[in-house]
């Protein structure tokens, strides 16, 4: 056996004790869940036995490049020893993987020279190496609410920025029309402190300090007071009130391999408690999304987690659906409701697209069969009504075989059916519209993309409807992931006011908003509301209204695995339904670490939206902190919250319309127009639905139309702005007692939450 065998077996041994160790599992597991925990540590141990498939196994692939050094008993290979140093910054170990570069830097003399392009990528390694360096020092071993923010960044431990200076600069000697480099170069000298001042002139890009505007206060990330401070890799996030108890709890997942799911539980008090270890979930792990809804109509909401993204035929794991018990317990009951398919996917979508009252699922799975991949066709289960789904994607004519990384239904033509809409990554999007029949045997959809207008951008990921300018038709907006040109570059050329950056001759692909014309078509009016020129990268995302006047906002996380990809996570403005006004510095939430997992929720009940974000990145040691940004509050504008409950549609009221109307103190009123869901497709918020009401003060009408079969309605009169109500399908509203619960300030939290696995 090679030494190479040998040491996977190792480490297939140790992953295999870890899994069933550590003092056995909850005495709340199942069978269900017992047999996931399995079948996840048996896909994982025979992963790790082959690190080298795995771009993402860092630390393994490290441990096997060391020991075949040692095997050998040879000095590395300049090549060998480079991608040695590149594991080892990768998987977090970044003082060694220095270590190595500088070995290399002082045996071979190398220097930036634009006659030896081909050195240059040596040197992009040793200044990001550096740069990451501060940013662990900084950022995750100390961090606080603004040192990782972009116009507010700043280090105390200082030694990873200063030297990351003293390399781009002689880089940008060599190379001075790196712009990418000029970027990392401004983002270091502003760790700091000597940004603007101690930039070079002419390496300078203006414009990433600070904005104040007396329009647009300032939030500030409370996770770790709070007690909601949870470091890992990417992930996603589900915000809801697990335990029925009136308090939005926080469920997250992160993709590393071993990487357990977090339960936080709202304690009223202003804070949240970490039940993980009592949620029966032992050896539940990884995930890069999940989302909820009730699919069994219990009245509890359960949880679905996706496995598996981007990692090709080596992505073939379960996905999970969590039954809620109702009492702080979730059952895995992936294989008893028919869902254990195998394939890699990263977006799931809840609908009841025959309206028969119970939830549907569509799965969009990575097929990359242009790549030399596996297919891996996309899936649509039909719920059966007891718990249990059949799939039914090629008979209804949802046939998908394709890179999806992005899903959501939205009724497009407003005749009650809910349309489906995929997000492609290299190709072009697809619009199913719902045809509806009589039975399943003759439900039929039909693809419409290109005739409705909604087929770019190619380079595409997540993705959802909503209606943007309240006019009663869901609109769509698709969020570009064009990353042929490196991130920190666009979004440089962006700031400098430059042309985008071109790949072959090809301009990156920019986000489109697209306007529901009422007609089955969609006009392009990106250009129009002011998004066309921005570099936007969008991972994790959502919408919600951040400043209560009846417009939405929303707030993309940014990036992408490569380490160089500091760049701002961004929050734009609705305004007035016109144009999107970009309120990232005013607003202190250009985070320069990854941004997945997001939503928008009134977690401390006080009448405003705030946002919680899961952070990190693909790589093992990108790992970095959840943020939580407090809502400040926006004086004389009011609200309503509403908590809708189905019964002859799905109990989670996916998919039903709602329109407020609201009167100001003058009689003069207006319409505001909402969806039930959990908005974007890498992100999930909680299905209560909170209202920017703006100057208005009373609520004249609610009208809810049903997610059902007659399209039936529940008009509810004369509600209170301010005020939180239940409604039931076909019951009157009844107003609830849901009193502000202020988070806790002014202590931080003893506990860090960490998606990291015990070693």
């Amino acid at each position: 056996m090679s030494l190479n065998r040998r040491i996977a077996q190792a480490l297939l041994t140790s992953f295999v004790a870890g899994a069933v160790g550590c003092g056995g599992r909850s005495n709340t597991s199942s069978d269900g869940t017992k047999r996931m925990a399995d079948t996840l540590a048996s896909l994982y141990a025979q992963a790790i036995t082959e690190p080298s498939r795995y771009e993402f196994l860092n630390r393994e692939r490290a441990v096997a490049m060391r020991a075949q050094l040692f095997s050998q008993g040879s000095v590395a290979a300049p090549d060998f020893q480079f991608e040695l140093a590149r594991q080892l910054v990768l998987a977090g170990q970044t003082r060694e993987g220095i270590a190595e570069l500088e070995d290399m830097r002082r045996k071979t003399g190398l220097s930036p020279d634009p006659r030896f392009p081909q050195y240059k990528p040596f040197f992009d390694m040793l200044g990001i190496a550096y740069l990451r360096l501060g940013e662990q020092e900084n950022c995750n071993l100390n961090p606080s609410t603004s040192v990782c923010i972009l116009g507010e960044l700043h280090h105390t431990q200082e030694e990873g920025a200063r030297t990351a200076i003293a390399v781009y600069e002689r880089i940008l000697q060599s190379f001075p029309d790196d712009i990418g480099s000029r970027w990392l170069l401004n983002i270091a000298y502003m760790a700091v402190g000597g940004y603007p001042s101690l930039v070079p002139k002419q390496y300078l890009i203006p414009g990433l300090r600070r904005q104040d505007d007396a329009s647009f206060p300032h939030f500030t990330d409370v996770a770790r007071s709070v007690g909601a401070d949870i470091t890992g890799q990417a992930g996603g996030l589900c915000i809801e009130d697990f335990n029925r108890d009136g308090l939005l709890d926080l469920f997250t997942t992160s993709w590393g391999f071993k990487d357990p799911v977090h339960f936080l539980v709202a304690d009223g008090h202003g804070g949240y408690v970490d039940r993980t270890g009592q949620t029966g979930l032992d050896g539940i792990v990884g995930g890069a999304n999940c989302l909820h809804a009730d699919y069994d109509n219990d009245g509890f909401e359960d949880i679905l987690i996706l496995r598996g993204a981007w990692l090709g035929d080596g992505g073939k794991f379960p996905m999970s659906l969590l039954h809620n018990r109702g009492d702080g317990t979730f059952e895995d009951v992936t294989f008893k409701a028919g869902l254990g398919s195998m394939h890699p996917r990263h977006t799931a979508a809840w609908g009841d697209f025959n309206l028969d009252g119970c939830l549907d699922l569509f799965v969009g799975n990575e097929s990359g069969v242009a790549m030399g991949w596996s297919s891996h066709p996309s899936e649509l289960y039909l719920s059966n009504c007891d718990g249990t789904f059949t799939e039914v994607s090629h008979k209804v004519g949802i046939d998908v075989d394709a890179f999806v990384k992005g899903s959501a239904w939205g009724d497009v033509n407003n005749d009650g059916l809910p349309d489906l809409f995929v997000s492609v990554y290299g190709a072009p999007n697809r619009l199913y519209m719902n045809r509806g029949g009589k039975s399943i045997d003759t439900w039929r959809f039909e693809e419409v993309a290109a005739r409705a207008g909604v087929q770019l951008p190619n380079m595409s990921f997540p993705t959802w409807f909503w209606d943007y300018d309240n006019d009663g038709w869901e609109d769509l907006l698709v969020l570009s992931y064009d990353n042929r040109v490196p991130l920190h570059e666009a979004v440089a050329r962006e700031y400098l006011g430059l042309p985008p950056a071109k790949t072959n001759g090809t301009a990156f692909e920019h986000t489109h908003l697209y306007r529901n014309k009422g007609d089955g078509t969609f006009d392009d009016v990106t250009e129009k509301v002011g998004l066309a020129d921005k570099a936007l990268y969008a991972m994790g995302s959502n919408f919600g209204d951040l400043d209560n006047d009846g417009w939405l906002d929303f707030y993309l996380g940014t990036g992408n695995p490569d380490l160089r990809s500091v760049i701002p996570n961004r929050m734009f403005r609705n305004v007035e339904g016109k144009r999107f006004e970009e309120v990232t510095l005013a607003g202190g939430f250009g985070h320069l670490q990854k941004g997945h997992g997001t939503a928008f929720a009134d977690l401390d009940r006080d009448g405003d939206q705030d946002v919680f974000m899961v952070m990190g990145g693909a790589y093992q040691g990108d790992v970095s902190h959840s943020v939580l940004f407090e809502n400040p509050g926006w004086p004389g504008r009011n609200w309503i919250t509403l908590e809708l409950q189905g019964r002859t549609a799905n109990r989670s009221a996916i998919g039903a319309r709602v329109e407020i109307v609201a009167a100001d103190t003058n009689g003069k009123t207006r319409s505001v127009h909402r969806t039930i869901g959990t908005g974007s497709s890498f992100g999930s918020g909680s299905l209560q639905l909170h209202v920017g009401l703006g100057s208005a003060v009373r609520v004249p009408l609610v009208k809810v139309t049903w997610p059902d079969s007659t399209r039936s309605t529940t008009s509810y009169a004369n509600l209170e702005a301010r005020g939180t109500y239940l409604l039931v399908q076909g019951q009157s509203a009844r107003k609830l007692d849901r009193p502000p619960v202020p988070f806790r300030h002014g202590t931080l939290s003893s506990t860090t939450h960490s998606h990291a696995p015990n070693d």
